[in-house]
Order: C-alpha cells, then sequence, then structure tokens
C-alpha cells in the first residue's frame, strides 16, 4: 500500500506544482514583467498612444517593411564583407612566388577541411588561379 499513497503523493505534487507556475506566469503577464513573445514595439504603442486600427495597421507596415529593409541591409554588408575578404587574399597570393602559391593553394585555399571546422562565417580563402569563384550565398526570400 505506502508504494500507491507515493504515487498518489507525487501527482499531488505534481500538479500543484503546475498550476503555482501558472497562476505565477498569469500574473507576471498581467503585471508586465513577462511580454507576449512578438507583441513588442506596435503593441506597446498600441497601448501608449491610443492607436486606431488604421494606424495600428499603418505602424505594423511600416515596421515591417523597414524590418524587411534592414535584413536586406544586413546581408548585402555580409556580402560585400566577404568579396573585400575574397580580395585581400587574392592580393596576398599575388604577391607570392609560384612555389609559395601552391603551398598557399594547397595548405589556405580550404582551411576548413584540414581542421575540421564548419566554417561558420563563411570566410574562406581564394581558390587556386583558374578555379570557379566561390559560390554565392544562399539568399531568404520573407
Amino acid at each position: 500500500m505506502p508504494a500507491k499513497s507515493n504515487i498518489w503523493f507525487g501527482l499531488v505534487i505534481g500538479i500543484s506544482c503546475l498550476l503555482i507556475g501558472f497562476a505565477l506566469s498569469t500574473l507576471a503577464y498581467r503585471y508586465h514583467y513577462l511580454h507576449v513573445p512578438g507583441s513588442g514595439l506596435i503593441e506597446r504603442m498600441n497601448l501608449e498612444l491610443n492607436l486606431t486600427p488604421s494606424q495600428r495597421d499603418q505602424v505594423g507596415d511600416i515596421l515591417r517593411d523597414t524590418r524587411f529593409k534592414v535584413m536586406k541591409a544586413r546581408q548585402d554588408y555580409d556580402h560585400q564583407r566577404h568579396q573585400l575578404f575574397w580580395q585581400g587574399l587574392g592580393q596576398v597570393r599575388g604577391v607570392l612566388t609560384p612555389d609559395q602559391q601552391k603551398i598557399f593553394d594547397r595548405d589556405f585555399t580550404h582551411p576548413w577541411d584540414h581542421h575540421g571546422h564548419d566554417g561558420g562565417d563563411g570566410d574562406h580563402l581564394p581558390p587556386a588561379e583558374g578555379a570557379p569563384p566561390p559560390p554565392a550565398p544562399p539568399t531568404s526570400q520573407n
């Protein structure tokens, strides 16, 4: 019989913890200690500025458009940074003798292959002369 009472005791404790957690999170949302994910700026403007439904829609459109422009600017920046990196390394390769270029191409063209890295930020050294250019980074369309 003690095993059965332990199960019931565990269930009561578990349910009590869930109810207490639910009550505390409800209070936290009600008194703005926690915020609904994604509500952010539009919801805050709506509450503090008393926006009309038309204004709320216009503000939402403006912020979505701005977010898209910021994401596009970040992609353009990343692409330009990557291109500058490749150009600089191409210039380094141009300074080397043919023998040094062979070593450079062997040891520095694909450093992630030799060191077991995944190439997290996409900066790789230039390929050997005559090799095809690196593939363009994929663009996401939202």
